[in-house]
C-alpha cells in the first residue's frame, strides 16, 4: 500500500477530539466552617446594583460530615441585612433552629443544642452559630413483612434481604424513606395497584436513645391484563396479534409495557407508540390497556458513497418497503456498483409468530466479484427461516440455488450448479452487545448439496467461528477462532463463494483482503483460496481516554486443502479504537512477521462480538 493511500484514509477517519477538561475543587469539611455568605457579587455590581442591599454573614460550627451536609440542605433562604435590627435577627434565629432541629432529627440526633449569637462589625452583621449535635438514636430492633397475595413474590423478597439497617445503626429517616418507596414502585411495577402500609411506625425513646421499626405492607391483590385494544392501520387484525406480548388475563407487570412498546418500535411499521394504562376502568382487578399506533412512512431510502477493502471504491443504495401488505412482509431492495464487488439484492421478509425471533427471509443475490486472484459471477436464490430459543440460541435452516461461474487467473471459466441445503446455530452472550467487556460468541454452520439433486458436485462444508472478550487488568483480551472444512474432489468444483480465504482486516492484518490460500501453479503469486481454513487472532484493548483505546494485535490463518500439510502465515500489529455512537471503529496498522517494512491498514466498524 502507497504511502499517498495510508495518508488518504488516516486523514478521512481520524476524528478530531475536542477534550474538555472539567476541574472541580474538593471542599474541605472542618469542625467550624462558613455555611453561606450571602453577599453582594463584587463592587462593580454593587455600583451598577445599589438598591440590593448588602446581607449578614453566617458561621456554622461544631458539625460536620452526614450532619452537616443535612444542616446545609435546611438553612432558610432569607438571611437578615446588614442593617436588621436585633428582633429581626432574633427572629432568624427561631427560623433556622426550627428548621435545623428537623434536619438533626432525620439523621437520628434528637437531643441537639444550638447556641447562636452575633455583632456588628464595619456596620455588618456577623452571625455565629454553635451545635452540639449530642447523642444519636440507634437501632435496636426492625419488624418488616408484606402480607397479602403477592407475600411471596420474588421481587419483594429480595428486597427484604436488604433491611434499610442493620442492628446498631443510627437513624437515618431516609434510609427508611427509601426503603419504603422501593416497596410501593415494585408493588405498582408488579400490578398490585391497592398495596397500602398498614403499619408505619418508628418508635423513638429518647431515654435510652434507641429506636425500633415496625413496617408492614398488605399487597392486595394483583392486578391482571383486561380487554387490550389497539389502534392501527397497518396490519390485520390477525398479524397484529403476532406482535403483542401483552395478554389479556395475564398478570400486570410495568416491564411488559416497557418491552411492548420496544417490540413495536423496533418492528418499524409505526413513527408513535402510545400505551395508556385505563387504570379509572379498572373492574374486577382487570385493567384495560389502549394502544395506540401511528404508521410510519412506508418507504425509506439510503444512498452511500465510500471505500472498502474488499469493495474497493463503491456506491450504493437501498430501498425498504416497511410492508408490502397487510401481513407485514417487508422488502428490501439494494444494489452496488463497485471496482471489486457489485451487485444487487432482494430480501423478502416475512415475519412469523414471534416476530423478533420467529422468521421467513427469501432472499435473491445477483452479485459479481473481481476481487484480488479469483473473480466470479453467480446468481444465488433461496430462503432462510430462523428461530430464536429461550436459552439465546438462533437456529437457521436454509435453502438456495446457487449458479456461479469462476474464473481463476490463467485458466478457463468454470460454471457450476449447487442447491445448498444448510442449519446453523449461533449465540452471543455479553455484559454490553455494542462495547462488551466480557462475553462470548459462538456460531456453528453446517451446507451441503449432492451430485444429480440439481447440483454438479457432492460438497460438505462446515464453519466453526468463535469469539471471546475478557477484561483483565484495566484493559481487555480478545480473541477470535474461525475454522472452515470442505469435503470435496478438488478446489476447482468450489465456486468462488464456497471457497475459504484469508487475509484482511477480520482475518490476518497485515496481509491484503483474500490474498492467502493455495497458490495458483498457472500464475506466480496468485492464489485459489482453499478448501479448508484456519483463523486464529489474539488482542489487547488498553483505554487511553474515556474515548479512545490502544490495541496491540497478532494474527495467525491460512486457507489450505490439506490438512496434514499447510503453513500458517503471521501478522502483528497496533491500532486504535474509537467509541463511536454506531459503534467501536477500528483503525489497525498490520505488518507480516517476515517483512515488517510492509505495512497494511485495515478499517472496520462493528461491536468486538
Amino acid at each position: 500500500m502507497s504511502i499517498r493511500i495510508l495518508s488518504f484514509f488516516i486523514c478521512l477517519l481520524l476524528i478530531p477530539l475536542s477534550v474538555a477538561a472539567e476541574l472541580s475543587k474538593k471542599e474541605k469539611l472542618a469542625a467550624t466552617a462558613v455555611l453561606a455568605v450571602a453577599k453582594n457579587k463584587g463592587d462593580t455590581k454593587q455600583n451598577k446594583q445599589n438598591s440590593k442591599p448588602r446581607l449578614a454573614t453566617i458561621t456554622v460550627s461544631g458539625v460536620d460530615s452526614d450532619l452537616k451536609k443535612n444542616i446545609e440542605l435546611h438553612m432558610p433562604v432569607t438571611i437578615p441585612k446588614c442593617t436588621a435590627d436585633r428582633a429581626e435577627v432574633k427572629q432568624f434565629f427561631t427560623s433556622v433552629k426550627k428548621h435545623l432541629r428537623k434536619a438533626s432529627r432525620a439523621l437520628g440526633y434528637y437531643d441537639s443544642v444550638f447556641r447562636s449569637g452575633g455583632k456588628i462589625v464595619d456596620g455588618c452583621w456577623k452571625l455565629r452559630l454553635r451545635i452540639t449535635p449530642g447523642r444519636p438514636v440507634k437501632v435496636v430492633s426492625q419488624i418488616i413483612k408484606i402480607i397479602g397475595e403477592g407475600s411471596l413474590e420474588a421481587e419483594f423478597l429480595k428486597i427484604l434481604k436488604d433491611y434499610p439497617y442493620k442492628i446498631g445503626d443510627e437513624l437515618n429517616h431516609q434510609k427508611y424513606t427509601d426503603f419504603k418507596t422501593k416497596l410501593s414502585e415494585t408493588a405498582l411495577s408488579l400490578g398490585y395497584f391497592d398495596a397500602e402500609f398498614d403499619k408505619h411506625i418508628i418508635k423513638v425513646n429518647p431515654l435510652t436513645y434507641q429506636a425500633s421499626i415496625n413496617l408492614q405492607m398488605d399487597t392486595g391483590k394483583r392486578y391482571r391484563y383486561g380487554k387490550i385494544n389497539i389502534e392501527q392501520k397497518v396490519l390485520s387484525d390477525k398479524t397484529i396479534q403476532n406482535f403483542l406480548i401483552l395478554k389479556e388475563g395475564n398478570y400486570y407487570k410495568t416491564e411488559d409495557l416497557i418491552n411492548q412498546q420496544q417490540l413495536l418500535q423496533r418492528s418499524g411499521y409505526y413513527k408513535l407508540i402510545k400505551i395508556d394504562v385505563l387504570h379509572e376502568q379498572a373492574k374486577d382487578n382487570r385493567v384495560p390497556i389502549n394502544i395506540s399506533l401511528q404508521r410510519n412512512k412506508r418507504n425509506a431510502y439510503k444512498f452511500k458513497v465510500g471505500y472498502g477493502s474488499d469493495t474497493g471504491g463503491r456506491i450504493s443504495a437501498e430501498m425498504e418497503r416497511r410492508w408490502t401488505g397487510s401481513k407485514g412482509k417487508k422488502l428490501n431492495i439494494k444494489t452496488q456498483y463497485a471496482e471489486n464487488l457489485s451487485g444487487i439484492s432482494l430480501k423478502l421478509i416475512s415475519p412469523r409468530k414471534n416476530p423478533e425471533d420467529n422468521n421467513l427471509v427469501y432472499n435473491l443475490d445477483i452479485k459479481q466479484d473481481k476481487n484480488n486472484d479469483v473473480k466470479s459471477r453467480s446468481i444465488n436464490l433461496g430462503g432462510i427461516y430462523t428461530r430464536k430459543y429461550d436459552n439465546g440460541w438462533i437456529r437457521t435452516e436454509s435453502v438456495a440455488l446457487l449458479l456461479d461461474t469462476t474464473q481463476d487467473v490463467g485458466k478457463k471459466s468454470n460454471n457450476t450448479k449447487q442447491l445448498l441445503f444448510g442449519v446453523g446455530l449461533e449465540k452471543t452472550k455479553a455484559d454490553n452487545l455494542l462495547y462488551p467487556t466480557d462475553g462470548w460468541r459462538l456460531k456453528l454452520s453446517l451446507i451441503g448439496a449432492a451430485k444429480n439433486l440439481l447440483s454438479d458436485h457432492n460438497v460438505v462444508q462446515t464453519e466453526i467461528f468463535a469469539k471471546t472478550v475478557k477484561t483483565i487488568g484495566s484493559g481487555h483480551f480478545v480473541g477470535r477462532l474461525h475454522l472452515g472444512a470442505s469435503i470435496v474432489n478438488n478446489l476447482d468444483e468450489l465456486p468462488k463463494s464456497l471457497r475459504f480465504f484469508a487475509g484482511g482486516g477480520n482475518s490476518v492484518r497485515g496481509y491484503t483482503y483474500e490474498s492467502l490460500g493455495e497458490p495458483n501453479p498457472d500464475a506466480k503469486g496468485k492464489v485459489l483460496g482453499g478448501k479448508n481454513l484456519l483463523n486464529l487472532s489474539l488482542e489487547y484493548q488498553y483505554p487511553v481516554t474515556e474515548e479512545w483505546s490502544a490495541a496491540a494485535f497478532v494474527d495467525a490463518g491460512n486457507a489450505f486443502d490439506d490438512w496434514g500439510n499447510y503453513k500458517l502465515h503471521i501478522g502483528i500489529g497496533f491500532g486504535a479504537r474509537y467509541k463511536s455512537p454506531i459503534g467501536p471503529v477500528r483503525i489497525d496498522i498490520g505488518f507480516p512477521k517476515d517483512d515488517l517494512r510492509d505495512p497494511h491498514l485495515h478499517l472496520s466498524i462493528g461491536s468486538d462480538l
